[in-house]
């Protein structure tokens, strides 16, 4: 009795081990062959400035929300988007996803600071600055851009989070100014870039008729040329000066600039 229940035994465990080999071998073969496409597409690629898109974020009149532009876009299917901000203390932030047409090379999307429920909106206060994730995914895998903002009222100093561009001057009180690095180059450019590109934008008036401009460039610079972009043409700004590694020049608008050889 006790050997035929032994030899049970043995059998019940050989047959689990048979059973169990077999499931792991067909779940091996199903790894190994969804493996390649999932390890493309998770490819971190490189991408040199002139090939990365131009994003810009406007602040809406209030400052409740931006208006995220993205043109310049190449070899992607997909975008995510992750906006990250601090309301007072509390981080907060704004995540999504668009799915690009076939040829699609500019999108844009509303991000709310807040929430909306049944018409009624509960919106972040006190934010100032952040950053904005971009991660545009293709078969080729993913080409991931942060940059960082700073959005302002009532100064006479408009700054980048990293204080390598400013422009100081007289603006309105009452509207919002969002400053930022804009990822890629408006338009194609000829010249190495040394600094930028950086913009100013705002619902509001975008003059700023004698404003002082600020760029720092890197250590050694003795020669540069400071560009404009007018949301149509890229042109070259005239009466620059060079000193201490900076660049300085008289403005008369806000927008997009960069600085090249």
């Amino acid at each position: 009795m006790k050997k035929n229940v032994l030899i049970l035994i043995i059998i019940l465990i050989f047959l689990a081990l048979f059973v169990g080999g077999i499931f792991l071998l067909r779940s091996k073969a199903r790894n190994e062959a969804t493996q390649p496409e999932e390890t493309q597409n998770q490819v971190a690629l490189e991408t040199p400035l002139e090939d990365r898109p131009f994003v810009t974020l406007t602040p809406r009149t209030d400052g409740r929300e931006f208006r995220m532009e993205i043109s310049r876009i190449k070899n992607a299917q997909t975008i995510e988007y992750e906006l990250v901000y601090f309301a007072g203390d509390l981080s907060r932030g704004v995540i999504g996803s668009i799915e690009l047409e076939e040829g699609e090379n500019e999108v844009s999307r509303d991000l709310l600071l807040g929430s909306c429920s049944k018409d009624v909106c509960k919106y972040d206060e006190d934010v100032q600055k952040g950053s904005l994730t971009l991660r545009f995914r293709s078969s080729e895998g993913t080409r991931k851009f942060t940059t960082d903002f700073h959005l302002q009222q009532g100064e006479k100093i408009l700054t980048s989070q990293d204080e390598k561009f400013k422009i100081e001057g007289k603006f309105s009180t009452t509207t919002f100014y969002l400053t930022m690095g804009t990822i890629g180059l408006p338009e194609k450019t000829e010249g190495k870039v040394l600094s930028g590109p950086y913009g100013i934008f705002t619902a509001g008036s975008s003059s700023a008729k004698g404003s002082a401009l600020t760029m720092v460039l890197p250590e050694g610079t003795s020669q540069a040329k400071l560009f404009f972009f007018d949301g149509q043409n890229s042109t070259e700004q005239n009466g620059t000066e060079i000193e201490n590694n900076s660049l300085t020049a008289n403005v008369n608008t806000l927008g997009a600039y960069f600085v090249t050889e």
